[in-house]
């Protein structure tokens, strides 16, 4: 049986440009360099990995991803960057400790990628992804960095005045003299 499978893929791999029952995801993985840094520590850096899986077969491919898969799955990758790009102006989902790993899945494969996201779709669809509850939670959770904002905010003056005032006390130190 396995070789079977292992025959599947290898067809798989000769119909270039028919993938149908062919599934592909893009995702970024740290990987060991070889370089130990000057803590003593590896260094590690992110890679390109894809994950492909065939519709009736239970193998998994996994490994780093090439050009030749960039051009293959071009619509998966495209949908990879898409969702590399609103990470970075938002708060992953795996960061939010009120979804499941199938619950984080199911928003990514809808384009829901950022705790910003869930929080702004509408009701009727949080009714359909059955995450009314983690919508709730979510917009809690937004409005609360909002006041880590003003915390942040605060501090950063805060710190500003010290330096001031320590300034002004070397000033007068130096005046006394």
């Amino acid at each position: 049986m396995e070789d079977f499978d292992f025959a599947i893929f290898n067809n798989m791999i000769q119909r270039r440009g028919k993938d149908e029952g062919v599934f592909a995801r893009f995702y970024p993985k740290f990987v060991k360099t070889g370089v130990m840094l000057e803590s003593g520590l590896p260094e590690y850096k992110e890679r390109l990995y894809i994950e492909i899986r065939m519709r009736g077969c239970a193998d998994i491919t996994d490994r780093a991803a090439d050009d030749n898969d960039l051009r293959r799955f071009a619509q998966e990758y495209a949908f990879y960057q898409a969702k590399k790009e609103k990470m970075k102006t938002g708060t992953p989902l795996n960061q939010f400790a009120f979804l499941s790993a199938p619950q984080i899945e199911a928003c990514n494969l809808r384009g829901i990628c950022t705790v910003e996201d869930l929080a702004n779709i509408t009701d009727d669809q949080a009714k359909a992804l059955n995450l009314t509850d983690e919508k709730k939670c979510a917009v809690k959770f937004l409005e609360m960095s909002k006041d880590n904002a003003v915390i942040k905010k605060y501090e950063e003056e805060n710190a500003r005045l010290k330096e001031k005032i320590a300034k002004l006390e070397d000033e007068l130190k130096a005046l006394q003299k």
